[in-house]
């Protein structure tokens, strides 16, 4: 359920917008402003419902805003809680387009998931430190410990989200933080692991074969992608229902961060085959995870709608997946080659 109040300036404004609510059939509620001429119209609609209401509340003429808000809790005193055009007309809710949100506020939700780029990079060094901490001390409890803190999931729905959207200022946005995210990662989990590297007791303590081990370069490839795509899928479903996104980060994170950590200690420990493998590991699942989450978004029917612009969305959708199919067919083949190898 969302809760939309429309801000009109003028009389005239506010009858058009009742109109086209009494067309959806929605109960309202209008209050006057104090300078006597503006109106604020405030209705309740079901989450699928809000962008066909936006899509007919932009032909209103005159000078008015609208702002979507998600309610704490809706509090039914009737005998069935069902939302009202349901139950007026007789239809039946369809397969997800009870929770499916609008595309306004699925960019807004994305955009709300980038953190500003300082707290990104501090959070994703954290991140990697106990990451490469993990493996080394062969640790999944603390290995859980990274991938809950690793602030992964924003960039990588935001530049699907983006795609989807024809955002090109938003896909910038979540390109630059993975590709920020990638470079400190690895730069505190090489920088880490050769401080321990140094240090007589923690090198003495090390299960260097149980600790590479960790960082699945060893795996199928088609059992690392299926991982990511699904991890990709799981974060496009929370982004375009109102399901929760956290749980989602934490699966995300845990296809990406143990990999970074056997990175640095490979590399620290003078094991390329293992660092490189992991690599690339790191690459096949980024890749893949954006890829399943972009498909699914396309999928739920998030893309414009306006016929000048599916040419050029259409065009950059598919430019911006072959290069992810190809850069993921490139970093499979890698990992076969370093598993080989090792």
């Amino acid at each position: 359920m969302r809760l939309l109040t429309v801000l009109a300036a003028s009389q005239h404004s506010a009858d058009r917008v009742t109109t086209v609510l009494d067309r959806h059939d929605l109960e309202y509620s209008v209050t006057d402003e104090t300078d006597g001429d503006s109106q604020t119209v405030i209705v309740p609609v079901p989450a699928h419902a809000v962008e066909p209401l936006e899509d007919d509340l932009q032909s209103v003429s005159g000078d008015i805003a609208v702002v979507v808000d998600e309610p704490m809790a809706v509090v039914a005193t009737g005998e069935d809680d069902r939302d009202q055009s349901d139950i007026r007309h007789g239809r039946e809710r369809k397969w997800l387009s009870l929770e499916r949100i609008s595309r306004n506020e699925l960019r807004s939700k994305a955009e709300s998931q980038l953190p500003p780029l300082v707290i990104f990079a501090a959070m994703t060094a954290i991140s990697a430190v106990v990451a490469t901490a993990g493996v080394l001390l062969d640790s999944l409890a603390v290995l859980v410990g990274a991938m809950v803190i690793a602030p992964l999931l924003g960039p990588a729905m935001a530049s699907s989200v983006a795609t989807v959207l024809d955002d090109r200022r938003l896909f910038a946005r979540g390109v630059r933080l993975q590709l920020v995210g990638a470079v400190v990662a690895l730069a505190s989990a090489l920088s880490f692991a050769t401080f321990a590297r140094t240090s007589s007791v923690v090198s003495a303590a090390v299960d260097l074969e149980a600790s590479l081990g960790l960082g699945s370069h060893g795996l199928p490839p088609s059992l690392l992608v299926t991982v990511a795509v699904c991890a990709g899928v799981a974060g496009g479903l929370a982004m375009a229902t109102s399901g929760m996104t956290d749980l989602i980060g934490v699966m995300i994170a845990a296809a990406i961060m143990p990999p970074i950590g056997v990175v640095g200690v490979g590399t620290a420990w003078n094991e390329p085959a293992a660092a490189a493998g992991s690599l690339v590991v790191v690459a096949v699942n980024v890749l893949a995870i954006n890829l399943g989450a972009m498909a699914t978004l396309w999928t739920l029917g998030f893309h414009p709608r306006d016929h000048s612009r599916i040419r050029t969305t259409r065009a950059a959708i598919l430019r911006r997946v072959l290069l992810l199919l190809v850069s993921l067919a490139v970093a499979i083949r890698g990992l076969e080659y370093a598993a080989s190898a090792f």
